[in-house]
C-alpha cells in the first residue's frame, strides 16, 4: 500500500494521525495485505464451496397461541389512556 492510498485512507476514515502512527499503520496493512495474498495462492480446488463453516438449523420453538389481554386489561396498565384508547404524545405533525 502506498503513501497515497494511506492518506486516501485516513481521509475517508476522517482520522488524525501522527507520522509515527501513518508509518505504523502502514506497515500494519501491508503485513495483512501479504497474508492474505498468501492464502490466494493456496490451491484449494479439491474442496468444496461451503456458505457456512456449520449446519444452520432453526433452534425456534414452535409457535402455540396463546390467551392475550382482555382490552380492559391493557388500558388498565396503560401510563395514560382515554376512552379506551391508549394515550401517547403526537409523533407527526
Amino acid at each position: 500500500m502506498t503513501d497515497a492510498e494511506i492518506e486516501h485512507l485516513k481521509t475517508l476514515a476522517k482520522l488524525e494521525m501522527t507520522p509515527e502512527d501513518t508509518a505504523r499503520a502502514k506497515a500494519d496493512i501491508n503485513a495483512i495485505l501479504k497474508s492474505f495474498q498468501k492464502l490466494q495462492e493456496l490451491n484449494l480446488s479439491e474442496f468444496p464451496e461451503m456458505p457456512r463453516p456449520v449446519p444452520l438449523h432453526n433452534i425456534m420453538r414452535d409457535d402455540e397461541a396463546q390467551t392475550g389481554l382482555e382490552q380492559r386489561e391493557a388500558i388498565g396498565i396503560a401510563v395514560d389512556a382515554e376512552n379506551g384508547f391508549f394515550k401517547v404524545p403526537r409523533t407527526v405533525e
